[in-house]
């Protein structure tokens, strides 16, 4: 199995810590979580639909080491699934997370990350939680999965970051992404993404901003791809608050086989805005080009916002983005399709012992390059409860509703889904020092 719960990034990381010369305070938090869940939806059917409840029971611990110049957290939760009516899909979970960073030198620094998750739901937490709002470049998988067999995703990071001279900086980051499911029909992926990026202020007022990066993509029977994007942008600094730019991004994508080529050619300009130490505003718009190698062209707008108010009792985030990308990291792939999506979440601290959420989503993809054109529209919200009675325990109660309207009508589904979810946790962490 390729896909491995550490990868050599982490490994290398451990090594490090583990040096005689290495001294460090250490955390360790233990934990343990019991969740209960209702959906009156299983299977993502608009036909058939099939309810269950499901307990899982999930013991974890966080660990954290910090340095003078380095440090740690690795995280995992492996957690045991019970179906109450369709008990043939009790099985495993498996939640991963490593970080490490390291600052080489005054001005450079390294950072490490390794994320697996093993699960059987179709759709995970990050898929649908507020996290998309705050994040619209977050890897999710917007296409269709259906059936409860295992799947297993692992993504490793490395990035390294030098600055130099006053808001100058240099980076060059890789990503390793691998997708393996249990399920036949379904096919694995692997991608190796490494990037470059460049930020340069030649006078007090006037920089630039350039990144290039490169995807190979491999598939077990869809075409192999290898994409190629650039952007360049022309910052302006109009005061200290407001900085705005005009840039250009050209991305290629070459496949191996019949699947057809094509490059894309936007133009946008955009501003930033820090209203205040708590709030800011960023926004872009431009226009597209999509041409393809044989078959006729295709366009639209491309835009980002991302407004976030962060306060001490209540945050508030919105997003919207349109555009186009490469649908094929999930459990379809769909290929070229153009999108437009919106979204908002808050947070609330009610009293000292309990807060509130709420966040809700819809977005509208259009998959143009398949035999069939298909457009699906799908809705994702909810709201949710946090309560803590004790200094060691949490109690979590949350709704999620989520849809998917499609051309396709096999793909139609709605599912609304309760959880109640309790987790014991000391109140302090078990402390190391060497």
């Amino acid at each position: 199995m390729k896909t491995k719960i550490f990868s050599i990034i982490a490994t290398c990381a451990i090594l490090l810590f583990t040096s005689p010369s290495f001294a460090f305070q250490a955390t360790f938090t233990p934990r343990i979580s019991v969740n209960e869940e209702y959906t009156d939806n299983l299977f993502l059917s608009d036909e058939n639909k099939e309810h269950d409840y499901i307990t899982t029971v999930s013991p974890g611990f966080t660990a954290e080491l910090l340095g003078k110049n380095i440090g740690a957290t690795l995280s995992y939760d492996p957690g045991y699934t019970f179906y109450d009516r369709y008990s043939e899909n009790d099985t495993w979970r498996h939640n991963a997370r490593f970080s490490g960073w390291a600052e080489i030198t005054k001005n450079t620094r390294l950072d490490v990350s390794d994320s697996f998750l093993r699960t059987e739901d179709p759709l995970t937490e990050a898929d649908i939680v507020a996290l998309r709002v705050k994040d619209a470049t977050a890897q999710i998988d917007n296409t269709v999965r259906r059936d409860r067999q295992t799947y297993c995703t692992n993504s490793a990071k490395i990035n390294l970051t030098h600055k130099f001279r006053e808001n100058n900086s240099f980076n060059l980051g890789y990503t390793h992404y691998i997708l393996e499911n249990e399920d036949e029909t379904i096919e694995d992926k692997e991608s190796h993404n490494p990037s470059i990026g460049l930020i340069y202020w030649f006078s007090p007022h006037w920089g630039f901003d350039t990144d290039i990066s490169y995807i190979n993509a491999k598939f077990d029977t869809s075409d192999d791809y290898d994409e190629w994007k650039g952007t360049l942008k022309l910052l302006k600094k109009i005061s200290r608050q407001l900085e705005g730019s005009v840039g250009y991004t050209h991305t290629t994508v070459n496949h191996n086989g019949d699947t057809e080529d094509y490059q894309t050619y936007n133009p946008f300009a955009g501003v930033t805005y820090s209203i205040a130490k708590d709030t800011s505003l960023s926004f872009d718009a431009g226009y597209f080009i999509h041409d393809n190698k044989n078959s006729a062209s295709d366009s639209g707008l491309t835009s980002n916002l991302d407004l976030a108010i962060t306060r001490k009792r209540f945050s508030i985030n919105l997003m919207g983005t349109s555009g186009h990308e490469e649908s094929s990291s999930g459990a379809e792939n769909l290929g070229y399709n153009k999108y437009q999506e919106a979204g908002g979440s808050a947070s609330y601290e009610l009293t000292r012992h309990v807060s509130g959420n709420i966040f809700g989503s819809f977005r509208d993809s259009k998959y143009k390059a398949l035999v069939t054109a298909r457009e699906d529209k799908t809705t994702r919200c909810g709201l949710g409860l946090t309560i803590k009675p004790l200094t060691w325990m949490t109690i979590g109660i949350s709704y999620t509703y989520q849809s998917v309207d499609s051309t396709i009508d096999t793909n139609d589904y709605d599912e609304n889904c309760g959880l109640i979810k309790i987790t014991l946790i000391p109140s302090t962490p078990f402390k190391f020092a060497k």
